[in-house]
């Protein structure tokens, strides 16, 4: 698809597959001029998913996550958060809410679920880990892990029960983590009980393209400063680790084919205050890559 000059290569590249999925998502999940949105997963389509909800006219948006500096982002979108080492995330929502929750819930986690390890969420999911870890053999009968990366989610369907629970009655969950076909646990009893409407599935990712193009060059929305390392493909590996690892500063990367990077970072021509998150920071040199490899 050709672009205008007015949105640059740094922009560009966060269209071809991360704002497309959380514009999906918000659709999905038919968020609304002054809906309260949940957000659960703060990963990099989280985290896109906070500008795409405000986009689509939402009224307030509560992200869900338990990494720290994932949840820090969220909140420099103006979004209030939920830490579900902390507390429990459904009760948390509820009282945020009122006890009603919330109207719409954007589910961006999947089968990559991770139980709490601490607080009061982390003993609810303790009484059900033989029913994850059988979960678990469904999905990943196959694995191969790294030492501590390369894991698979030890809670499959968490976040869709979270999900379902955390919506009010007559709600919209639109889930856009991934769940495979050999996935075979759903909420479906208690979603069926408070009326809610389920819709999920693969992006389209060529039908959103074009209008969200439109968007950052009339300067509505600027993707770059979801960026928070840039480097190179020599440093690949290391950076998947990284990121698998969820560790501090590497919630979404972008890798050139040079040791800095093939674009610049965050220097749009369009940029705006759309999806204004933290200010990109370079990957990790040659030599530390290789010392901490």
């Amino acid at each position: 698809m050709p672009l205008p000059d007015t949105v640059d290569d740094a922009q560009a590249i966060l269209l071809s597959d991360i704002y497309p999925t959380s514009w999906f998502g918000a659709r999905l999940a038919e968020v609304g001029d002054g809906d309260t949105v949940a957000i659960v997963g703060a990963g990099p389509v989280g985290q896109a998913a906070v500008a795409c909800a405000r986009l689509q006219g939402a009224g307030r948006i509560i992200v869900v996550d338990g990494v720290g500096d994932r949840l820090d982002m969220a909140r420099s979108q103006h979004a209030e958060t939920v830490d579900f080492h902390a507390e429990d995330p459904v009760e948390a929502v509820r009282e945020l809410t009122g006890g009603i929750g919330v109207d719409r819930v954007i589910e961006a986690v999947g089968v990559d679920a991770q139980k709490p390890s601490h607080g009061p969420a982390a003993d609810a999911a303790a009484q059900q880990a033989e029913e994850f870890g059988h979960e678990r053999s469904e999905v990943a009968p196959e694995q191969n892990p790294d030492g501590a990366t390369w894991v698979p989610g030890d809670a499959p369907t968490l976040a869709a029960r979270w999900a379902v629970q955390m919506v009010a009655k007559a709600g919209t969950v639109g889930t856009i983590g991934v769940y495979p076909p050999q996935v075979q646990h759903c909420p479906f009893g208690e979603a069926f009980m408070k009326n809610l409407t389920l819709r999920m599935g693969n992006c389209n990712h060529r039908r959103y393209v074009p209008p969200l193009v439109s968007l950052v060059a009339s300067k509505s929305l600027d993707p770059t400063p979801l960026v928070t390392r840039w480097g190179g493909t020599p440093n690949a590996v290391e950076a998947y680790r990284r990121f698998d690892r969820r560790e501090a500063g590497w919630t979404k990367v972008v890798l050139g084919v040079s040791d800095d990077g093939a674009v610049a970072p965050g220097l749009g021509e369009a940029a705006g205050t759309g999806a204004a998150t933290t200010a990109g920071s370079p990957g990790p040199t040659a030599a530390e890559a290789t010392k901490e490899a």
